[in-house]
This record gives C-alpha cells, sequence and structure tokens, in this order.
C-alpha cells in the first residue's frame, strides 16, 4: 500500500511520550491555548496540523511481578472456598511449591493458568505478551512496536488499541521510558533519539503515535470498519473533535500543573468548561456510545481515552474533582470502553497513574477538600487496610468486574507473586540494600519509584522470602490476620532479621508502592494486594 506521508504529517498528538519533560510543564497550558485552528485530515490527504510537541507521557516505575489477568467473567467460586480456607490452620509456612499448587487447585486458578498458556501463545492481549495474533496463521508479524516496559505510555497505548481494534498481527518491543531506566544500545541503535512508540514495518521504521495509526490504517484497510472516517462531514467532524482534544489537554494542564491562582492558570471552571464540551459532543451521537457514529472506537476515540483516563485519575487524586459523576455522557463512553477486554488490558488504575504522572509533566498541584482528602485516603498503598475499598465510588470497578467475586482477585494477587516469587524478594530485598534511590535523587524528571541501580540486602532474602509467604497465604485464605500475625510466624520460622524488623516492614512496603496495574494485576487485584502488603508492614513495624 501507498505511503502517502511522512515524518512532518502530524496530528496534534503527534508528539513523543518521550519529549516532555517537567521543565515544560508549566508553558504546557500556554501552548495548548494557542494552536492554531487548522484541519486535522485535510482534504489533500491525512496530512495534520503542525503542533508544538507537548506531550508529557505518563509511564510507571519498573516491577518484577508478571499481571496474571483473566478478562472473561467468571463464575462465583462455592467449590474451591473450603480448599483456599484451608490454608488458615497450618501451623507451618508452606513452600510457594505449596501455595501455586493451592492457587492452581481452584476454579479461577485452572482459568489463570489457561490464560496465561493463550497469552504465551499470542491468543490474549497482555501487558506482557511479546505477540499478539488474530487468525491462524503463525508467522512472523509484518509490525514490531515497540513501547514502554510498563505499559502506562499513552501514546504506546493509542498504538496498542488501534492494532487491538484492527486485529492486526504484531510483535512487541519493550524498552524503558528515561525517566525509569536507561535505553538499551539495540533500541537507540534503531531509533537514535530513543523515541516511544515506535513502529518497524516490513522494514521501515517510524516514531510519532499519529504517523504510526494513520500508516496502520492505510496499510491495513478494512472499508466494513474504517479506523478515520472517509471524506466529508464526518471527516469535518472528526477534525472538530481532535481539536477539541487538544484543547481538554490544554485546559487539563493549567488545572493540574498551576496552582490556582486568577490570571494564572489552575482554573476549575476552564477544566469543566471543557469536559461539558466534551460531554456534549459525546451526547450528539445518539447511534453508539463513541465520539462518531459507528458501533466501534475510531482514531478519534483512541486519542481522546488515553489522556482522558489520566485525567480522571489525577483530578479525584489530587482535586477530589470526580469527572465520571459530572459528566454522564464521558462515563457513558469510558464504560463502553471498558466492556472491550483489550482496552482493559492496557488501562491502568488511579494510585498508578498519579504515581506516574508527576515524572513525566512536573508536581502537581492538590487541594485539601473534602473528597480530595478520601480519595487519597482511600488510593495511597499507605493508608490501605483489610477491607480494600473496591467498592468505593471514588474509583468505580467496571460492570463485569462487579461481577467477580472478591476471592478471585485475591487468588489474581497470590498466583502473580507464586510466578515469580525469586524475582520479586530480591526486589523487595532492595529496600535494605545499596544505592536506593541513587536513580531519581535530586532529578525530578526521573521517577522517585524506579530504582535501576537499587541493590539488594542477600541477609535479608530469606526473611522477605518468609514474609510474603505468610502475605501469599493470608490472600488465598482471606484472612487478613494472617498477615498482622506475620512477624510472630516468621520469627518462629527463621528468628529477628539481621537488619531488624523495621527495616523488614521497609522491604515489604518498597514492594507495596511499587504494585502497578495493568503491568503487575488489574486493578482490584493490585489493591487488594496493596492492603495486604499494608497490614504485614504495620506488624512489622510495630
Amino acid at each position: 500500500a501507498s505511503m502517502a506521508f511522512t515524518s512532518s504529517t502530524v496530528f496534534v498528538a503527534h508528539h513523543s511520550a518521550e519529549v516532555g519533560r517537567a521543565r515544560v510543564a508549566r508553558v504546557a497550558a500556554d501552548r495548548c491555548h494557542r494552536l492554531p485552528h487548522e484541519k486535522f485530515f485535510p482534504d489533500s490527504g491525512l496530512h495534520g496540523a503542525m503542533y508544538p510537541a507537548l506531550a508529557l507521557a505518563a509511564a510507571a516505575a519498573p516491577l518484577v511481578m508478571r499481571r496474571a489477568r483473566h478478562t472473561t467473567r467468571t463464575p462465583t467460586l462455592r467449590a474451591s472456598s473450603k480448599t483456599i480456607r484451608g490454608l488458615t490452620s497450618r501451623s507451618a509456612l508452606a513452600a510457594w511449591e505449596q501455595l501455586t499448587q493451592d492457587a492452581e487447585s481452584t476454579e479461577f486458578g485452572r482459568q489463570l493458568v489457561d490464560s496465561q498458556n493463550k497469552r504465551n501463545e499470542g491468543m490474549l492481549p497482555h501487558t506482557d505478551a511479546k505477540v499478539r495474533y488474530f487468525g491462524d496463521s503463525r508467522e512472523k508479524p509484518r509490525i514490531t512496536i515497540f513501547r514502554d516496559q510498563a505499559a502506562w505510555c499513552p501514546y504506546c497505548q493509542k498504538v496498542w488499541l488501534m492494532l487491538e481494534e484492527k486485529q492486526v498481527d504484531y510483535a512487541v518491543v519493550k524498552v524503558p521510558m528515561r525517566s525509569y531506566g536507561d535505553k538499551p544500545q539495540s533500541f537507540l541503535s534503531k531509533v537514535p533519539r530513543g523515541l516511544l512508540p515506535a513502529m518497524e514495518i516490513d522494514g521501515r521504521l517510524m516514531t510519532e503515535s499519529l504517523d504510526i495509526m494513520v500508516t496502520i490504517e492505510r496499510t491495513f484497510p478494512n472499508p466494513d470498519k474504517p479506523m478515520i472516517p472517509p471524506n466529508g462531514p464526518l471527516m469535518e467532524k472528526a477534525e472538530q473533535l481532535l481539536g477539541l482534544e487538544r484543547k481538554l489537554f490544554g485546559a487539563w494542564c493549567s488545572y493540574m500543573f498551576r496552582p490556582e491562582v486568577p490570571f494564572l492558570g489552575g482554573s476549575e471552571g476552564e477544566f469543566t468548561s471543557v469536559l461539558q464540551e466534551v460531554d456534549d459532543a459525546l451526547a450528539e451521537n445518539t447511534e453508539s456510545s463513541f465520539f462518531l457514529p459507528y458501533q466501534w472506537p475510531t482514531l478519534v476515540d483512541m486519542q481522546y481515552v488515553s489522556h482522558v483516563e489520566r485525567c480522571v485519575a489525577s483530578a479525584m487524586y489530587y482535586k477530589g474533582y470526580d469527572i465520571r459523576n459530572k459528566f454522564p455522557n464521558i462515563n457513558r463512553w469510558l464504560a463502553a470502553y471498558e466492556s472491550l477486554p483489550h482496552y482493559m488490558a492496557t488501562k491502568s488504575d488511579y494510585y498508578t497513574h498519579c504515581m506516574d504522572i508527576p515524572p513525566q509533566y512536573g508536581a502537581c498541584f492538590s487541594n485539601d477538600s473534602d473528597l480530595a482528602s478520601r480519595a487519597r485516603m482511600e488510593i495511597d498503598p499507605a493508608t490501605l487496610r483489610v477491607p480494600a475499598p473496591l467498592g468505593s465510588e471514588l474509583e468505580p470497578l467496571t460492570a463485569e468486574q462487579r461481577d467477580v467475586p472478591e476471592e478471585n482477585y485475591r487468588i489474581e494477587a497470590a498466583w502473580a507473586v507464586t510466578q515469580n516469587h525469586k524475582s520479586v524478594v530480591s526486589f523487595c530485598s532492595r529496600a535494605a540494600g545499596s544505592d536506593v534511590g541513587s536513580w531519581a535523587r535530586a532529578n525530578p524528571t526521573k521517577c522517585q519509584y524506579a530504582d535501576p541501580y537499587a541493590n539488594p540486602n542477600v541477609e535479608m532474602v530469606p526473611f522477605v522470602d518468609s514474609i510474603l509467604r505468610v502475605v501469599t497465604t493470608s490472600l488465598l485464605a482471606g484472612d487478613p490476620q494472617l498477615a498482622r500475625d506475620v512477624r510472630t510466624r516468621v520469627e518462629a520460622e527463621l528468628g529477628t532479621p539481621p537488619a531488624g524488623w523495621g527495616k523488614a516492614g521497609d522491604c515489604v512496603a518498597y514492594l507495596r508502592d511499587r504494585i502497578g496495574s495493568p503491568r503487575d494485576m488489574s486493578m482490584p487485584a493490585a489493591k487488594l494486594f496493596r492492603s495486604y502488603l499494608n497490614e504485614a508492614v504495620v506488624a512489622l513495624k510495630e
């Protein structure tokens, strides 16, 4: 197929996820307000307006666990409850092999194993999938996507959603963003500037998310399911909507990254006004829940969803501003997206977003409203206790997640630990080791939760291993008292840690604060895991 566009083909979102840095956050809102009203899809082809590179994409600190996520509705596991509850009566700490067997002996555990096998075969969307197939062919895909390791870059997310929606086979190479680690030379030799996302298609390498998305649409056209509307009224509508998306991005930047001072930005009123325009635009389409009158999301929706997802999380956490409750059509649109398994495979939770935004955008200005304070209490891992607030309206579950028993999410979290327990234990033990925090020290453009140069304290490894086996047992049994008794149980097996119980608590907190979604597990499983870990942290530090 002819690819009649060049690297100068730029939509408003034609900014790499790596271009933005904290030092430009203060000017981002100004520039967004001054963007010219140019067309995104001129008649001469898909040649877009030339906009400044303002992207300040979110990613997240690298973790060591692997998420095991189920993407279909699951039955209540009454048959497995007896097996799980039986863990409480064990006098000795179970070995990892036994914990793995306990998890996988449940109905949901067997589904997790099946999903993992399908993921490894390229049959399911997943943050760890190295290849994705949609048909019977198992030939090497024509497309290789280079994306961030944690699957939290909004521009990588757009491309990922495009490939999934069009069902185009692709291979994946994961590369750390600059805020989270050093890029490998193998990638820099292909992309000297290190920009993400990047795509290699039929030997041709390109960057910039919108260039990539347009290339995918042109190379793999489907007249029955267009991602970009044909020239005419719908094309004009798409152009207007893409312009509105940039306006929303600018209002969000101003609201989130500036103090609420007259004439200087930070205006909730402006943010609300633009969100109302978006809500009204969605209301105009009576044929579907998306922006255009198709029964599927198009490139327009993909441009919105990655940043709206981040707007929703940050506005609630930092400002106590409930977008989903205030704007019913935006909520309906997000719910439609959340019904798509491939979108849920890419979706982060509020905590993940609110920790990964500052290194990319700069510090967020929070307020102390009652709702903001409550949101932070329900989201911050250090304040979570069992029972975790899974039913909270502040970070609502999806319709499908509400149908899944809590036990399943506990099994998901526990099983994820068992699958990579050696690496997880070593990772936790960094908190008692050397060079902790050296990566981000005195550098706000690097994430404090990324610690690629930290070294574990090997003397703490057996103690951390025992602690995590207690927490995993507690998750499987659904009994938080096991986690609260962690000190007694570990001391009976190993004695006192050489660095002390407080430092052991630091090791567990190190993991607790770095559990992310979607990389490690689904949002409900992550929230439950953080809460059980925090029960252990509190007990160890008493």
